[in-house]
């Protein structure tokens, strides 16, 4: 066997091709064992025909022209658009209003508890003042109870609650410097101030009611 018949049917061999008329496997080996050249040329073949089928396919992502045709002929169903200005972190967003209504709440309990003693229990020549505040601590606290239940409020009662944290810090200034009131009887108005950061917060994470129609 010459050698270009030989490295034609070592070819057909990788290739797993018919040897040409002739030849035959055990002929093909004989003479590479007899034949040096013939034997590197093959050793060479075989690294460069393993080296492609080992090679990675690039295949093209037909992903999107998928989706597309499936919907068209509507195997899929349409997405729906996002809404727009919907936070990206819906759950999240969702569980901080939980949070925020349920802290509004507990503190709008706590001053009604802590107001209705007051409108029936002062006594003396400050009684008549003593009630109308207990009766304004109460009012507050109803408004706060509905901002909790229904949050798209929070924006209607943020203005009122800045407005009372605005002039109790300033009648609480005033009368400090006075020498009216002590600090300790001031501080009792902190809880006004935690609840107008409450309302703003929940104001500002809960989306503005729809205009109607």
């Amino acid at each position: 066997m010459r050698c270009e018949d030989a490295r034609l049917s070592i070819s057909a061999l990788l290739d797993g091709e018919a040897l040409p008329m002739g030849s035959s496997e055990a002929e093909v080996d004989k003479h590479v064992a007899s034949c040096a050249a013939c034997r590197i040329w093959r050793a060479e073949a075989e690294e460069v025909t393993r080296l492609l089928r080992l090679q990675p396919v690039r295949v093209p992502d037909l992903t999107a022209a998928i989706l597309t045709a499936a919907h068209a002929d509507g195997s899929l169903p349409a997405r729906r658009p996002q809404p727009a200005g919907r936070p990206a972190s819906e759950p999240r967003a969702a569980r901080l209003r939980a949070a925020l209504r349920w802290a509004l709440g507990l503190l709008a309990v706590a001053q009604l508890m802590l107001a209705i003693p007051e409108l029936f229990g002062v006594a003396g020549h400050e009684a008549h003042a003593g009630r109308e505040v207990a009766a304004f601590d109460i009012a507050l606290a109803v408004g706060l109870l509905v901002a909790a239940c229904y949050p798209e409020y929070a924006r209607v009662y943020r203005p009122v609650v800045l407005t009372l944290v605005v002039c109790l810090a300033s009648i609480s200034v005033l009368d400090l410097l006075q020498g009216i009131v002590t600090p300790g009887r001031v501080a009792v108005h902190a809880l006004a101030l935690v609840q107008a950061g409450l309302i703003g917060v929940l104001a500002h994470h809960t989306p503005a009611r729809p205009a109607p129609a």
